[in-house]
C-alpha cells in the first residue's frame, strides 16, 4: 500500500456541485467480477435491500438495481442526485443526506456499497452508520478503482501537471486515497482484501473528461486547473490520437456485521 497524502484543501463543500453533468458522462461502472466477489459472500439479491452510500450519478445504484437489488441511494449533493434521478429507473429510490447520518431504520439493508466515495467522509460516524443500518449477518462493501502500475495515462497527467509548476506527489505510482483498513475501529468484521484486475477503453476525449472529474486533481491544482485541463487536452490528442485501453485494479473491502 502506497504512501496516504493529505489533499490540499477544497475551496468549497465537498459535494463537486460543479461537476455533476460531467461525472454523470465521463464516470465509469465497476466490472461485473467485482459485484460477483461481492454477491459471493453477501449473497444475490433476491429482491433485499441495499443502501448505496455516496451514490453520485447512481451507476453503482443502477447496476445493483439490475441485479434485483431494492436499492436506496444516499448521497448529500443535490446536483449529483438530480443526475441519478435522470438514469435511475425501477429498484433504486435516492435520498439526499449525509453518510454520517442516514434517514433510515436500524437493521433495514442486507447490503450497503460505497463506490470511490467513503474516503469523503468521517470515517468513525459513517462507519457506526453503516453498522446500524445493516442487519444482523449483513455486509458492507467498499471500493476504489486504480490504473494498474506501469500504465503511462497517469504518468503523462503527472507530468502536465509539473510542467506548468503544480507540485504533486508520486500519482503515476501506486497512489492511494483511501486507507489499508477502512473498516479499522468499527464492529465490523472485515474479510482479506480482493483486487481485482479491469480494463477500460478510452478515447482522448473521455480520459480527460475522466481526469476532470477528479477531485483531489483538481485540488492540487487549484488556481492552474482550467490551464492543466487545457494543457492536458493537447497532450492526449497528440500521443493517442485513436485512443487506448487502460489496465485497472479494483481494490475492494467487505465486512459483516455479526449477528444471524
Amino acid at each position: 500500500m502506497s504512501s496516504e497524502y493529505a489533499l490540499p484543501p477544497s475551496d468549497e463543500p465537498v459535494d463537486f456541485r460543479r461537476q455533476a453533468a460531467t461525472y454523470a458522462r465521463y464516470r465509469r461502472d465497476y466490472s461485473s467480477s467485482l459485484y460477483d466477489a461481492i454477491e459471493e459472500l453477501a449473497g444475490r439479491a433476491a429482491g433485499r435491500r441495499a443502501v448505496d452510500l455516496g451514490c453520485g450519478t447512481g451507476f453503482v445504484s443502477r447496476t445493483l438495481a439490475r441485479r434485483g437489488w431494492r436499492v436506496t441511494g444516499a448521497d448529500f449533493s443535490a446536483p449529483m442526485l438530480a443526475e441519478a434521478r435522470r438514469f435511475c429507473n425501477g429498484g433504486v429510490s435516492l435520498t439526499r443526506s449525509c453518510a454520517e447520518a442516514l434517514p433510515l431504520r436500524d437493521a433495514t439493508a442486507s447490503l450497503l456499497t460505497s463506490g470511490t466515495a467513503f474516503h469523503w467522509f468521517a470515517p468513525a460516524p459513517t462507519l457506526a452508520e453503516i453498522a446500524r443500518v445493516l442487519v444482523p449477518g449483513g455486509w458492507a462493501a467498499l471500493f476504489w478503482r486504480y490504473d494498474a502500475p506501469g500504465e503511462p495515462y497517469m504518468r503523462l497527467v503527472a507530468d502536465v501537471l509539473r510542467g506548468i509548476g503544480v507540485a504533486v506527489p508520486p500519482i503515476e505510482g501506486d497512489f492511494k486515497v483511501h486507507t489499508s483498513d477502512p473498516f479499522a475501529g468499527s464492529m465490523l468484521v472485515a474479510e482479506p482484501p480482493h483486487v481485482i484486475e479491469s480494463e477500460l477503453e478510452f478515447t482522448a476525449e473521455a480520459f480527460h473528461g475522466y481526469v476532470s472529474t477528479l477531485e483531489w486533481l483538481r485540488r492540487f491544482a487549484g488556481a492552474r486547473h482550467d490551464e492543466f485541463l487545457a494543457v492536458l487536452r493537447d497532450a492526449l490528442a497528440r500521443r493517442y490520437p485513436d485512443g487506448f485501453r487502460q489496465r485497472t485494479e479494483q481494490y475492494l473491502y467487505l465486512a459483516r456485521k455479526p449477528g444471524a
